[in-house]
């Protein structure tokens, strides 16, 4: 019983402060590891990438990983966006990298590509959260790619 009421109060804390509690309960680390295409068809109008996060647990226990949401600007252009149900435990102190497929609404990537290839570079903003039991921790890579 001891060792439940335990539990419950260290998910409780994780859940009540996205910081965690220093030394009980911290939320896990989420980083873009990774982004690359993974295909282009013009007849299906479809463009799939694959985004690889590290996720590293820094608590002694195990914690479930139930989904992400995501979405993709290019140059303040929304071009993919969705959701991924995954379920996965991340053990303790693990640090672990997941691929997660995404899809490009071609429209809008069509609608990105003569401002990049006038200007030769673009801005890219990655972000979305991933779910895990109580709490949501965020994710995000933005950068430029291209000659200034």
């Amino acid at each position: 019983m001891k060792k439940i009421v335990m539990l419950l109060a260290m998910i409780m804390a994780l859940s009540s402060c996205s910081n965690g509690i220093k030394g009980v309960a911290e939320p896990p680390q989420i980083s873009v590891y990774n982004v690359r295409m993974a295909g282009l068809s013009i007849l299906e109008r479809s463009a799939n990438a694959v985004i690889a996060l590290r996720i590293k647990n820094p608590n002694p226990f195990s914690i479930p990983l139930r989904g992400l949401d995501y979405g993709l600007s290019l140059n303040n252009i929304k071009v993919a966006e969705g959701s991924v149900e995954r379920n996965l435990t991340i053990t303790g102190h693990e640090d672990r990298i997941i691929e997660i497929p995404i899809s490009f609404k071609l429209g809008s990537l069509i609608q990105a590509v003569p401002d990049v290839l006038r200007t030769r570079k673009f801005t890219y903003d990655l972000s979305g959260h991933t779910r895990f039991p109580l709490i949501a921790v965020p994710f995000s890579r933005v950068g430029k790619v291209g000659a200034e």
